[in-house]
């Protein structure tokens, strides 16, 4: 919506915020204005690592090693001295719960208010990626998506393996797969003991939280070796070897290489091993996969120990546990688990069989791309979009980092940290991650749209338009006056398409007016000028052209989830939005009232506080009986816009379903006069005041209402048949007046609309009129033509009611109350409660014809425990 270029991470936990940081950097130094989405259900800077809020899990980097930015090596130095504490050494080894605050706090040096870069963190999961036109796309979670111009995959590590634990182990309440993301933890209790699997960095972690007086702790491993300590005096790193010009090393050439290097250090093997560090990648990529196969079967985990070390501190205390023997280690694997109930008892390669209170999965992260179970990593291989790194490690990307794509294209997704072991092996660690980081910023930020290009010109939600440019402000001015849902967006886009008559969405648009707001429109023609301009537009008004006439000409739940589809891809587009979702203005996408509003709760992220999005949020939260929450969304929507229709219908109803009949009648008397003269639906908004009028007992008032705003010729069409027609019977059913005259209505309403209505709510309006002008032959054909319709709300719904319907017009109440009452699926039919509360009405009124008070009294009754009203109350009593 801000028009600026979009640069989406997935991820927001280390690897993504050094890469936002570092985006806003690069961004800043070419002024550049960019938007930054960090998309990740967990607080900003946290991830895998830096979750823990136990003080004891500390980073296994010297403080001086683990600045965010590559050219300042001291910057987490210097902050943990103003943060943490003063003199903190550099050698020291911080805390890892500080760690979170520090990346955050640096990515807000360079977002400021006073930068160009804008930061939104949107706590959900990426669920998909595609591309779509020059763009890309992120489905989320809630089923929402958001586009980027440029994406980073900053996912972290993956969930660990459990394919070594046997069945029994896996069933287990006592098995902790994922000890960092467990919801539970079983219970232990003094003299237990507990099993870590695994003997790297994990462990370590879990043995401090797990280890205490009184509990065994055992350590499992197939080669029984603890983490190994840095040095408590590091000295500086022993310069890196040249590397052979040979075009691949084998795996005992590079073992010969790395060996020798260690003797040049003079047997401090880790100056030896941190000089290795530059050149540690460059060795990976000159092995081909069966040396890679060969160090990961046999020299792996040694590496990893003597790379990956810890504070010297925490590798004491693990060996003070050893030797207290509260710590066991053994060089075994788990080959057998039972679970009694009470204990788990494992037994492992060595000979051990112990009883254990917990097993907890220590192995670290090693599943393959093609085993994963994320959606997200599924989904960009099934379809195309990346393709697996070396021996299924990570994703393929070049040396930039920029996904390799299945099919062979580049998209302009890069990835950070983990994802790409497969091409570097070294790339969990800060050092390399923030280099990374810094790379990939600089690459994505160039690959963004120059701001020196011409731009195509938008509609208020941030999607281009393919028209001209007199075209595209007339096509916004026609979506204002629909979303106002005001008069006039028919002509605008009729201007609009004089102005460019290849404008394929403006056709389609006019064409949905025409079904849904009875505009006077060719509508297949339309249709087929939309159709036939398609071809100039982009991807995203080509779907909406095909939507549009499925929606047209094959309404139903096809085209609806058509819609929905659409709306899930492009949530950005607010007509398709107002498409779908059942309100004054249109019938709606969705049968039943909580899809809806779970389809308008989602979009959220998208529209935030626009006054059209919160005027929708309102109705539906009025629907959902939220009355205080709905009359102050619409009230916040109207002080922005005070023709905002939606916020108007919602509030209205809010008056209406609390019982406030005087005020808000007063209320929507007053904005009907004003700011509602230009409503495009101003007879439902005169339909609901005289429904005020009616509850009041002003008959008189009602009756003047209807002869002055909704009679024809004022009213006609479809408008008519829903809020004209409806309030004649709707006051002869309460007993306001005798006789009911809806000729003149109908005169104006097409045959078709009553044979044979496109929706189940226009079909719900068509049986009460035809009831009202005592037309049996047209309620039967009603009921054949509802029979025959595919949807089944018509079957199920519809046909039953038109043939209540003609029982009560032939005379027989008693059986139209009866069918009445066992009528089901009436919240089915669209439109509002109050709307349909015309069934409920009709009802009443067959049950008093054929002396049935009782039933009569009981409905009335029901409803004034939800909503006071003095004339539901007068008839009650009146009741026998």
């Amino acid at each position: 919506m801000s028009g600026r270029p979009v640069v989406a991470i997935v991820g927001a936990g280390a690897s993504g915020c050094l890469t936002a940081t570092h985006v806003a950097r690069t961004a800043r130094a070419a002024g550049r204005a960019v938007e930054i989405l960090l998309v990740d259900p967990a607080p900003l800077g946290q991830g895998l690592a830096y979750s823990t809020p136990d003080p004891r899990h500390r980073l296994n980097v010297p403080a001086k090693g683990m600045s965010a930015l590559p050219d300042d090596p001291e910057h987490f130095l210097r902050w943990l001295r103003r943060h943490v504490h003063l003199d903190f050494p550099a050698g020291g080894f911080a805390p890892r719960l500080h760690y979170a605050d520090y990346l955050e706090q640096t990515l807000e040096e360079f977002t400021g208010p006073d930068s160009d870069v804008r930061v939104e963190h949107v706590r959900d999961a990426v669920r998909d990626l595609r591309r779509h036109g020059r763009r890309l796309r992120l489905t989320l979670a809630d089923g929402t998506s958001r586009p980027a111009d440029a994406v980073v995959l900053a996912m972290g590590h993956g969930a660990p393996s459990a394919s070594w634990a046997p069945e029994q182990l896996c069933r287990s309440p006592h098995f902790v797969a994922d000890p960092w993301r467990a919801s539970s933890a079983p219970t232990v209790r003094t003299g237990d003991h507990v099993l870590l699997v695994g003997a790297g960095l994990t462990m370590a972690d879990m043995a401090q939280r797990w280890g205490r007086r009184g509990v065994t702790l055992h350590v499992a491993s197939r080669h029984g070796m603890l983490p190994l300590p840095h040095a408590d005096q590091p000295q500086p790193p022993v310069p890196a070897p040249d590397l052979p010009d040979a075009a691949a090393l084998s795996l005992a050439e590079v073992r010969r290489l790395v060996f020798r290097h260690v003797r040049a250090a003079g047997g401090d093997w880790r100056r030896a091993i941190d000089g290795l560090r530059p050149v540690t990648s460059a060795l990976w990529s000159a092995m081909d996969d069966d040396a890679r196969r060969g160090f990961l079967r046999t020299a792996a985990r040694r590496w990893d120990r003597v790379r990956h070390r810890v504070d010297p501190a925490l590798s004491g205390w693990l060996q003070q546990r050893v030797e207290d023997g509260s710590l066991l280690v053994h060089a075994a694997e788990v080959t057998d688990a039972v679970d009694d109930g009470d204990r788990v008892v494992v037994e492992l390669s060595d000979g051990t069989r112990q009883r254990f209170a917990a097993v907890l999965n220590c192995t670290g992260t090693c599943v393959g791309m093609r085993s994963s179970d994320d959606p997200l990593v599924l989904n960009l291989l099934n379809s195309a979009t990346a393709r697996p790194g070396s021996l299924d490690l990570g994703f393929a990307t070049d040396h930039a980092g920029r996904l390799l794509a299945g099919d062979g294209a580049s998209p302009a997704v890069w990835t950070v940290g983990p994802l790409r072991r497969g091409e570097l092996w070294e790339s969990t660690a800060i050092p390399e991650i923030r280099s990374q980081a810094a790379e990939v910023a600089r690459a994505a930020v160039a690959a963004l749209p120059s701001p020196t290009l011409q731009r195509r010109v938008r509609d208020p939600f941030g999607l281009p338009l393919t028209a001209s440019t007199d075209a595209a402000g007339l096509y916004n001015d026609a979506l204002g006056n629909i979303l106002r849902v005001r008069s006039g967006a028919e002509t605008r886009l009729r201007e609009a398409l004089v102005a460019d008559p290849q404008f394929a969405l403006g056709h389609a648009a006019l064409a949905l007016l025409g079904v849904e707001w009875g505009a006077d429109v060719d509508v297949e023609a339309a249709l087929i000028s939309a159709q036939r301009a398609a071809g100039r537009a982009d991807e995203r008004e080509q779907r909406f052209v095909e939507v549009a006439v499925q929606r047209v000409r094959e309404p139903g739940a096809g085209s609806a989830a058509a819609l929905l589809a659409y709306i899930q891809a492009y949530p950005e587009d607010a007509l398709a939005v107002s498409l779908a979702v059942p309100t004054i203005a249109f019938g709606g996408a969705t049968e039943i009232p909580a899809e809806a509003w779970a389809l308008v709760e989602g979009l959220a992220p998208v529209y935030g506080e626009h006054w059209w999005y919160r005027g929708l949020l309102a109705f539906i939260r009025q629907e959902q009986e939220r009355y205080d929450e709905a009359r102050e969304l619409a009230d916040l929507a109207l002080a922005a816009e005070p023709a905002a229709g939606h916020a108007v219908h919602a509030r209205t109803h809010v008056h209406y379903e609390t019982g406030d009949h005087a005020g808000g009648l007063r209320w929507l008397d007053a904005w009907i006069t004003t700011c509602g003269a230009r409503a495009s639906h101003r007879a439902h908004f005169s339909w609901h005041a005289a429904l005020h009028e009616l509850a009041l007992g002003d008959d008189r008032a009602a009756l003047a209402r209807y002869t002055e705003q909704l009679a024809p010729p004022t009213v006609t069409g479809v408008r008519a048949l829903v809020d004209s027609a409806s309030l004649l019977w709707r006051g002869h059913a309460a007993g306001a007046w005798e006789a009911v005259d809806v000729a003149p209505v109908l005169a104006t309403v097409e045959p078709r609309l009553l044979a044979d209505p496109p929706t189940p709510f226009v079909a719900l309006h068509a049986a009460i009129a035809l009831t009202a002008a005592g037309d049996v032959q047209g309620l039967a054909r009603l009921r054949r033509r509802a029979a025959e319709r595919t949807d089944p709300v018509f079957r199920e719904t519809v046909a039953p009611l038109a043939d209540a319907l003609v029982h009560l017009v032939l005379g027989d109440a008693d059986r139209a109350a009866d069918a009445l009452a066992e009528l089901r699926g009436v919240e089915r039919l669209g439109g509002s409660a109050a709307q349909r509360e015309i069934v409920q009405d009709t009802l009443v009124l067959a049950a008093v014809r054929c002396g049935r008070g009782e039933l009569a009294r009981r409905i009335l009754h029901a409803r004034l425990d939800r909503r006071p009203s003095p004339r539901d109350v007068q008839r009650s009593l009146g009741l026998h």
